[in-house]
């Protein structure tokens, strides 16, 4: 079981100064809505993320009293895995505006890549929950983003399209030679159906730990489709596809500049099993537990592959009933590692009452 032993914050948000001694595998941070709840998972998400859990700059991350930004900030935790310890540690400082950001390991300057080779951090903050509505290109991206931390590979290919795509709507701004253009996008239609093949095979590994694993809280389904699907198991004619569209599409995306064909045509949907609904039918409070069940499905693949991990669940309580968030705890236990939890009051977690370590931020 990974787990933070120790944490120690200087200047990081609201939090000028803050050091606990961490016991047991829950951790329940409560008090007041505004007191730095948030703020203290966020520090440990920056770990796996630097834009932390809900996306910010650099510059948003040091203190700030009195309208006086600090200038350095610091965030340094004792890491536990099996029988030995590790201190892992990162550092902002702000000098001219220029904003220096370094990891540790042990004191030894690391990367963050080198972090997350010994822990990862994996999240759901209440901001999140618009994944549930704001439509389907905001689906996709969240399920890119679970499938980029799980497969390099799927990351750089991401990352491959997106540059062949720009180069592509520059050769065609500026009327750029034909079979330069073609070649782009022979490029560009191999990695596109990379792409389509991975979203699939991950999104069949969620489904299937859903209904293997989570057998006490929400059973979800991740549908996924496009206009290509019934070719998609046949790499060959796929790919020539695609080619063909980006060639009749030349025209539309110089003129839009932008490519109008990409791996975005997949749509994504999410479905309850235990209601037999789509997502988009269910209450908010049925929509925020198919989305904890995505993460624990998540989670679940991280231990699958060993990969260790610990989970941040911000403001776990919002449009979940007391009976789901017994259910839910019990899911939790089941992937045998630290999970931080944050709540206003302490009663949230009276299911956990003897099991957890409590930190007031009152």
């Amino acid at each position: 079981m990974a787990s933070v032993e120790q944490i120690n914050i200087k200047n990081f948000k609201s939090h000028s100064s803050f050091h606990s001694n961490i016991e047991g595998s829950q951790v329940a941070v409560f008090g007041n809505n505004g007191i730095g709840k948030t703020n203290l998972l966020e520090s440990l998400s920056f770990f796996s993320n630097s834009k932390g859990m809900r996306g910010n700059k650099l510059e948003n991350f040091f203190q700030n009293k009195n309208e006086v930004k600090s200038k350095f900030l610091k965030v340094d935790c004792v890491l536990k895995q099996e029988n030995y310890s590790t201190n892992i540690s990162y550092q902002l400082v702000n000098e001219s505006d220029q904003i220096n950001k370094d990891f540790f390991i042990d004191n030894k300057k690391s990367s963050q890549q080198q972090i997350n080779g010994l822990i990862n951090f994996i999240w759901l903050s209440p901001h999140m929950d618009k994944i549930m509505y704001e439509g389907a290109s905001t689906r996709k991206a969240f399920i890119d983003k679970l499938i980029s931390n799980l497969d390099q590979n799927f990351k750089r290919n991401l990352s491959d399209f997106k540059k062949l795509s720009d180069e592509r709507i520059l050769l065609l701004i500026n009327n750029g030679d034909k079979k330069w253009i073609s070649i782009v996008e022979e490029k560009m239609s191999k990695v596109f159906y990379k792409i389509l093949l991975e979203r699939r095979q991950k999104i069949l590994s969620l489904n299937s730990l859903s209904k293997n694993y989570l057998t006490t809280f929400k059973k979800f389904q991740i549908n996924i489709e496009n206009n290509l699907e019934e070719i998609i198991s046949q790499e060959d004619k796929c790919v020539e596809e695609i080619i063909k569209m980006l060639f009749i599409n030349r025209s539309l995306d110089e003129a839009v500049k932008r490519n109008t064909f990409s791996p975005s045509i997949d749509q994504i949907n999410f479905f309850d099993c235990n209601k037999n609904l789509n997502a988009e039918l269910c209450s908010t409070g049925e929509q925020k537990s198919i989305l904890l069940s995505i993460i624990l499905a998540f989670a679940w693949t991280f231990k699958q592959k060993h990969i260790p991990f610990i989970m941040l669940f911000d403001e776990i309580s919002s449009h979940i009933d007391e009976k789901n968030m017994v259910n839910f705890f019990n899911e939790v236990a089941k992937l045998d590692t630290q999970a931080w939890y944050t709540g206003t009051d302490k009663k949230i977690f009276q299911v956990i009452e003897n099991k957890a370590f409590f930190i007031d931020l009152a």
